[in-house]
């Protein structure tokens, strides 16, 4: 079973053709070749030695490519163990990969509290594509707030509760929101989708309007990401970060 690996995401453009050809294989040949394999891209990481072309918080999500991302190694090892079967049945599925996620240690820097540390998971142990994880937070009271993310994103929604009241629903699978996702909503007065990937780009803006036009958002929602820019060398501030999530919960629960 092929796994592609891509370093970087901005070195997709080189392959973008194949990449695109790879994915329509199976539509142009009526079935006769599914073209399975896994696809591991590198993206998402803080952007502070590479720039612009070692990290590209951007995606590409042609038909016919199935896109996760997962926020911790745990979960990484169950959804590359699903990936797999997937490709084995013909599907080629890309896996968005974080250096920094994979390595961290603690939510919480300073209290170097070792939250983010798991054990392997056992063998047999999967995450499927229409999984929803809901990391509840322990405080009570106040509007009930959700903030839907996925990948780097999580850990920015985890640090930002640390001075604002929110649940974090993630969804690994980003080529639309899943039924399970839609069902974690419903109990929310309000709900703000935490994007990684830059505005015009990313993928839960498509996951808002779906949503929307099924009903399923509460009154109050926003769509929170980084500015349509690219990245300078040694920098982080385009993207997604702890304060783009508390002001984007600050700003939902003040419409």
């Amino acid at each position: 079973m092929p796994i592609v690996e891509i370093p970087y995401a901005k070195y997709l453009d080189c392959g973008a053709d194949v990449f695109y050809e790879l994915a329509i294989a199976h539509w142009l040949s009526n079935g006769r070749r599914p073209n399975g394999m896994v696809i591991r891209l590198q993206g998402f990481d803080r952007g502070l030695f590479g720039g612009n072309f070692h990290t590209h918080n951007e995606l590409r999500l042609p038909p016919g490519v199935d896109a996760i991302c997962h926020s911790n190694g745990a979960d990484y090892a169950r959804g590359l163990r699903y990936a797999l079967r997937q490709a084995r049945a013909g599907r080629v599925v890309m896996s968005v990969d974080s250096t920094y996620l994979l390595n961290l240690r603690h939510v919480d820097e300073a209290a170097r509290d070792n939250a983010w540390l798991a054990a392997y998971p056992g063998a047999g142990e999967e995450y499927p594509f229409d999984a929803v994880t809901t990391h509840a937070d322990p405080r009570a009271g106040g509007p009930r707030v959700a903030v839907v993310t996925y990948g780097t994103g999580v850990l920015a929604a985890l640090r930002a509760r640390q001075s604002t009241p929110l649940d974090v629903l993630e969804q690994p699978y980003l080529n639309g929101p899943t039924d399970a996702l839609a069902a974690a909503l419903e109990p929310y007065d309000a709900v703000v989708f935490a994007d990684p990937v830059k505005s015009g780009q990313n993928p839960l803006a498509n996951f808002a309007a779906l949503l929307q036009t099924r009903r399923a958002l509460p009154r109050r929602w926003r769509v929170v990401a980084p500015p349509p820019a690219y990245n300078p060398l040694g920098r982080d501030f385009t993207f997604l970060g702890p304060d783009d999530v508390a002001e984007g919960v600050a700003a939902v629960l003040a419409d």
